[in-house]
C-alpha cells in the first residue's frame, strides 16, 4: 500500500484537491506556513509516530500560491508574528534581489512557494531529526506547489530520499 502524507498550511485548503489527484491514502498534517516547527519536541515526536502508525512511504511537503502568509509577505503587509512567517519572509529577502524583483504577483506568489517547500523539503533531509526513520523506512521526501488561478500542480522533478548515513 502506497500512503502518502501532505504537510500542509492550515490556511491554504488543499486537502479536497490533493485526494482528488492522489487519492484516498493520504494523510495530512498541518503546520503554519508548511513549515515545520523542529523546535516543538511534542510535534515533532508524534509525526515520527505517525509516520510509522501509518505506513508513510512518501512525504510531500505542500505550499499553495494563494497562501495568505505568501501574500502577506510579498505585499509587504503586517505579519502575525508566527516562526514560519519570518522564515518565509528570509526566503523571499534571498530571492527577491536575485529573481523576483520586477516580476508580476502571481510569478512571484509561484515561486516563493516553490522555494518554501524545497526549503522545507531539504530542512527534512539533512536536520537529523528524521534521518533515520527516511533511511530506515525508505520514505522518498517530495515537493508540491499549488497554484489555483493557474490550474496547477506542480511536483518536484527529483525525489529525494536519504540513502545512506554516516556516524562520526
Amino acid at each position: 500500500m502506497s500512503n502518502k502524507l501532505f504537510i500542509v498550511c492550515p490556511f491554504s485548503c488543499v486537502e479536497g484537491k490533493l485526494k482528488r489527484k492522489y487519492g484516498s491514502n493520504v494523510f495530512f498534517v498541518s503546520c503554519p506556513g508548511a513549515v515545520i516547527p523542529y523546535n516543538d519536541n511534542l510535534f515533532i515526536e508524534v509525526l515520527k509516530d505517525e509516520i510509522i502508525r501509518n505506513n508513510i512511504n512518501t512525504v510531500y511537503f505542500v505550499n499553495d500560491t494563494n497562501s495568505r502568509i505568501i501574500s502577506s509577505i510579498i505585499q509587504n503587509e503586517n505579519l502575525f508574528g508566527l516562526d514560519a512567517e519570518y522564515l518565509i519572509q528570509n526566503i523571499y529577502n534571498k530571492a527577491y534581489p536575485i529573481s523576483l524583483k520586477g516580476r508580476s504577483i502571481r510569478y512571484q506568489q509561484f515561486k516563493l512557494a516553490e522555494c518554501i517547500v524545497h526549503n522545507q523539503k531539504d530542512d527534512f533531509l539533512t536536520n537529523g531529526v528524521f534521518t533515520d526513520l527516511i533511511i530506515d523506512e525508505k520514505i522518498m521526501v517530495k515537493s508540491l506547489v499549488i497554484s489555483s488561478s493557474m490550474q496547477l500542480i506542480k511536483e518536484s522533478r527529483i525525489a529525494s530520499s536519504v540513502k545512506i548515513a554516516y556516524e562520526l
